[in-house]
């Protein structure tokens, strides 16, 4: 997070917009935009018109179970989150982890509900695996998260293949031509890796072995150009061109962190390219669905707003 004074850590009850902001809209933003991207592109394999029922349904039973999954991994990582001074709201006991597990619950529930009640059979295995899978990349004995090369797969696997998966399904596009998908998955571990190495040192202080840990800065940087190179490769071979011109400009901003690899402020620059990067797919897809774009504003200014009344940073920004 960006901040250019140390957090106010307020002190009291919990309130209202706590509970909204502890599903971590600006992560869902990943989220929303490979959902619209799978939409996309089966809607073009799809004779009939973009059902709008199904895709809008579709999308808020998937933000549901993304958002709980993303409360479950606040939930194992409180001890994590306090030492690295992030994501306060559990890490600082502003809100219980009874209180989250309950929220997360509830959003469980109203994912598979919107499921079973609107969405086809495809679509409910899709979140039946996102919830397999969100549940084994953060909790023991598997917890993918510590297991390098896994976590970024379970990344990849999840908002790169099961997002654009759930978009797909939820438009009624048939199983062919799935294989115009196949650059998501490659971008999204490049943008994942990034993370990990932006947050090595914390995981590395807690006994937390990440691909970001493993592999270090130069090796770490390298593996994620590279990926987005084969994002770049995979989209031109299945003409996919919003994946293709993305992950293009994308490559640039992934070699800036090179240059400070042994340098104190390596974690805060490395984040840019994951940002970056998911701006310009988020922008991307803005281009195919022109309302998501003021959407993406509102979402982002709202955040600010919280962090900035609440905490009394900076967040989300760019550095």
């Amino acid at each position: 997070m960006d901040q250019g004074v140390e957090p106010a850590i307020p002190r009291g009850p919990a309130r209202f917009p706590d509970y909204i902001f502890l599903l971590r809209p600006m992560i869902l933003v990943p989220v929303w935009t490979f959902y619209l991207l799978g939409a996309w592109h089966g809607g073009r394999l799809s004779s009939a018109p973009l059902p709008r029922g199904t895709f809008l349904a579709g999308l808020v039973s998937f933000t549901a179970l993304l958002g709980a999954i993303y409360i479950l991994n606040q939930i194992t990582d409180r001890e994590t989150d306090r030492k690295g001074g992030k994501l306060f709201l559990l890490s600082h006991s502003i809100i219980s982890s009874r209180a989250a597990a309950l929220e997360a619950a509830l959003l469980v529930s109203l994912a598979i509900a919107i499921g079973i009640l609107f969405m086809p059979i495809a679509f409910n295995i899709v979140l039946l695996l996102g919830l397999l899978l969100g549940l084994a990349y953060s909790v023991e004995p598997v917890r993918l998260k510590r297991r390098p090369g896994l976590d970024v797969l379970a990344n990849a696997a999840g908002n790169g293949v099961l997002n654009t998966l759930a978009g797909w399904t939820a438009v009624g596009a048939p199983l062919e031509g799935l294989s115009v998908l196949a650059p998501y998955p490659l971008a999204v571990a490049s943008v994942h890796l990034t993370t990990t190495l932006a947050d090595m040192e914390g995981d590395s202080a807690c006994g937390l072995r990440t691909s970001g840990v493993a592999l270090g800065p130069r090796k770490g940087i390298a593996l994620a150009v590279a990926l987005m190179a084969a994002a770049v490769a995979a989209a031109s071979a299945v003409h996919n061109r919003p994946a293709f011109y993305a992950s293009l400009l994308s490559i640039p901003i992934f070699l800036l962190p090179a240059r400070s690899s042994k340098r104190e402020n390596f974690a805060s620059s490395v984040l840019l390219p994951a940002k970056a990067a998911t701006l310009i797919f988020s922008v991307t897809a803005g281009f195919l669905f022109p309302l998501y774009i003021p959407a993406l504003a509102f979402v982002v200014l709202g955040t600010r707003l919280y962090y900035r009344n609440r905490f009394g940073m900076v967040y989300p920004g760019l550095r």
